[in-house]
Parts: structure tokens; C-alpha cells; sequence
């Protein structure tokens, strides 16, 4: 059983926490069993400044050869408005500069990861089992809008969670109806589709 190394530029613990149990669900749901992957998590701090540096200086040492370049790398950048394809652009354009052959996925939660935790509010009762539905606020570009709202959705179902509610991001990508959420969310859709795309090559490799 060969290995899948995956790498990760993220900009906080909320996006680890969500990403790399999404990335599971979805190799799971191809064919991929949990034990082949190999999370190498590079960047998770510092925002999206930082994970834009580190991912220069890794693309950088791929190109010295001082670092071997990833089957899948994921960098995920928060949309904090500017949208899917914007944020897309950005990272595609450092990549393609840096001459790396390697598959890129990108992840944009727009305006921030919390809407991913957000946007499907069943799911989200479900894993805080709670009876009220947790409510989520219309779309709107404003700073800590989705932040405030998993908060009070926690606060709502007494539970004390001291990350705000991010440490419940592997379950809440374990439950999600993707079709649902992709629907709901272009920005998500695009991510699961393209991380499909990008794990179909392993699942037909392990054809007899």
C-alpha cells in the first residue's frame, strides 16, 4: 500500500482542524483508506501572510532541490471577501513562478473558516447535540461575523469549548452533506471537486 504525502499551508488551527479531516472523508469516499494519507502540515499560524511566505520558501527549496514536492499540496487562504477566484489567482500565480509540477488545491472559505462550520446548521446541531438549530448569519463581508456567530452557537449549547468552537471541526467535516454545503457554497464545492479530481489518480494506481 503506497503512501500519499499531502502537504498543508493553512492559516490557523480552525482550517487544520476542518481540512485534514475533509481530506480523509473525501479520499475515503474515492477509494483512498485514512492509513495511506500522510498529513505534512507546514504552515498552520500567522494567517494568510504567513502562509504565503512559507509556501514561497517551500517552492523555493523544491527548486534547489533541498525539499521533495508533494503528490497534493493544499494551501488555504481565507476569501475575507475578495472571493474564490481571486484568492485562487494569488496562490496559483507564486506557484506557477516558482516553475512547481507538483498538484495544487486551494481552499478559500470566504470570509472565513467558521462559515464552513456555519453554513450546514443541522449538521452542526447534530454534533453539539443540541434540540435549537444553531443560526447562521447572511452572507456579509464584516470581520469576526462567522467567528462571533460559532461562538454563540456553542455558548447557546452550554458547552465550554476554549477554541471557540474550532475543535469541533473534525466532526462537523465527518457529518457535512458535501452536496448540500456545495451548493450553499461555491467556494467549498470547488475545493471538494478538485480535491477529488486530485486523489483519482492514486485510486486508479491501486487497480490490479
Amino acid at each position: 500500500m503506497d503512501e500519499i504525502r499531502i502537504g498543508y499551508f493553512l492559516e490557523d488551527i480552525g482550517q487544520e482542524q476542518f481540512l485534514r479531516t475533509l481530506v480523509e472523508r473525501v479520499a475515503q469516499e474515492v477509494g483512498i483508506a485514512s492509513q495511506q494519507l500522510r498529513h505534512e502540515v507546514r504552515n498552520a499560524t500567522g494567517g494568510r501572510g504567513k502562509v504565503l511566505d512559507e509556501l514561497r520558501r517551500f517552492l523555493r527549496d523544491v527548486g534547489r532541490e533541498r525539499e521533495s514536492p508533494f503528490p497534493l499540496l493544499i494551501v488555504a487562504i481565507d476569501g475575507n471577501c475578495k472571493g474564490y477566484q481571486e484568492r485562487r489567482n494569488e496562490i496559483h500565480a507564486i506557484v506557477e513562478r516558482s516553475g512547481y509540477r507538483g498538484r495544487v488545491i486551494c481552499a478559500v472559505p470566504d470570509p472565513h473558516i467558521e462559515r464552513w462550520y456555519l453554513v450546514a446548521p443541522r449538521t452542526l446541531q447534530r454534533v453539539l447535540g443540541v434540540s435549537v438549530t444553531p443560526g447562521v448569519p447572511p452572507y456579509k463581508c464584516e470581520r469576526g461575523r462567522y467567528k462571533r456567530a460559532l461562538r454563540e452557537a456553542i455558548r447557546q449549547a452550554g458547552i465550554i469549548a476554549p477554541l471557540g468552537g474550532i475543535e469541533y471541526g473534525p466532526d462537523v467535516a465527518r457529518a457535512l452533506d458535501l452536496y448540500t454545503v456545495g451548493r450553499a457554497d461555491p467556494g467549498f464545492k470547488h475545493f471538494v471537486d478538485e480535491l477529488r479530481e486530485g486523489l483519482s489518480p492514486f485510486v486508479r494506481s491501486q487497480d490490479p
